[in-house]
């Protein structure tokens, strides 16, 4: 039952997120802006194995015409720190794209598709390009002011597609339109 939701999500958004990534959906709020620049930072958990991950992201999005539906994309570095008999931490760089969907002013749905590009699980902890892992998932994002500047909240449900593997992770962005 696990598997079959989860290839229900797969299928029910056409593209489906990606770990760890900010939300780019661009609210009607910001009026006459298309476009924004996000930065943010996450914490995730791994829901099938004992680990954890933390990491940064920064992210590009554009409004569809005046509508709700926003497309972006999203550079993401991540560490993972797996705690077996010993502590194993590799990082990865990863690419994705998205869509969202505004769904009032400050809440907002999405999803995507992403791909690591980089990493380095290797004896020497180097960052080699590597044909990584393709991930999706759903996020949904919180967007509010404070002092004048424009922050978001964002929860996200991953599936790791090569893995098979699911996490969950929360991210704390700011976001600057323009």
């Amino acid at each position: 039952m696990n598997l079959l939701f989860r290839v229900f999500l797969c299928f029910i958004f056409l593209l489906p997120t990606v770990s760890s990534a900010q939300l780019t959906s661009i609210p009607s709020s910001f009026q006459n802006k298309k476009n924004t620049i996000g930065f943010a930072s996450s914490y995730g958990e791994q829901l099938d194995r004992n680990a954890y991950f933390y990491g940064f992201s920064l992210d590009y999005g554009r409004r569809i015409k005046d509508s709700p539906f926003s497309i972006g994309t999203v550079l993401m570095w991540d560490n993972e720190i797996e705690k077996k008999e010993i502590i194993e931490e590799n990082a990865t760089f990863s690419v994705a794209v998205t869509v969202s969907y505004a769904i009032t002013k400050k809440w907002s749905i999405g999803t995507g598709i992403g791909k690591g590009v980089m990493e380095n699980d290797n004896p020497q902890k180097e960052y080699q390009w590597v044909n990584g892992d393709w991930s999706t998932g759903i996020i949904s994002s919180y967007q509010f002011n404070l002092g004048g500047k424009v922050f978001n909240v964002s929860a996200s449900y991953e599936y790791n597609i090569t893995q098979k593997e699911t996490s969950f992770s929360i991210d704390l962005g700011y976001v600057l339109p323009f």
